[in-house]
This record gives C-alpha cells, sequence and structure tokens, in this order.
C-alpha cells in the first residue's frame, strides 16, 4: 500500500500524506518511494516515533487512537491546522496499516 500511494500523491498533487501506524513499518515504506509531499506519521508508541524521526520525509507525531478512523482524521486536522502545517481545502491521503486503508480527502 505504501508503494502505491507514493505515485498516487505524485499524481494528485497531494499537499501531504497521513500515515497512521502503530509499528511504523507502511512509513518507512512510503520514505522509500519519495514523494513530492511531507509525509506526516501519527503513532501510539514513543519508542516508534523516534524511530521514524530518522526516516527520510517523515514528520512524526505521537498521539493516542480511536478506533473511529473519522475521529482520528478530525484530531489531526485539528492539531495540524494549529501547528499551521496545513490548511482548509488541501489535499491529502490518508493511509493506516491498522485498517488497511487508503483515503483521499480534503481538509475540511
Amino acid at each position: 500500500m505504501g508503494t502505491i500511494a507514493a505515485p498516487t500523491a505524485n499524481n494528485l498533487g497531494v499537499d501531504a500524506v497521513f500515515v497512521y501506524t502503530k509499528t511504523g513499518h507502511m512509513a518507512c515504506l512510503l520514505s522509500r518511494c519519495r514523494p513530492d509531499c511531507p509525509i506526516i506519521v501519527f503513532t501510539t508508541l514513543t519508542t516508534v516515533r523516534w524511530r521514524l524521526n530518522l526516516q527520510w520525509g517523515l514528520i512524526p507525531f505521537c498521539l493516542s487512537f480511536s478506533d473511529d478512523m473519522e475521529s482520528n482524521l478530525n484530531c489531526t486536522f485539528a492539531l495540524l491546522k494549529a501547528r499551521g502545517m496545513i490548511q482548509s481545502g488541501d489535499l491529502v491521503i490518508a493511509l493506516s496499516d491498522m485498517l488497511q486503508s487508503i483515503q483521499v480527502m480534503n481538509v475540511p
């Protein structure tokens, strides 16, 4: 899934790729493909965040996940908007190795 997301991100001209991961494996695979946009990674473990900090192009954050992917997205949209990393209307791709899903969406 990570190898598919990079060319998709480049073809669509997305502003960021979000990766929700527990182990960091999906983010590492995506990092190797070198998409043109930032890869913003969310994990629940501090040790995984530290390890992801060493990978090319990854911007890792540590936060707790809920079982509802929609609430995870809304939480991360609010966090990144507050930090000025994304804006309303930005196009993002969201990947999850927990749900094995890829979503393309506009930031509300």
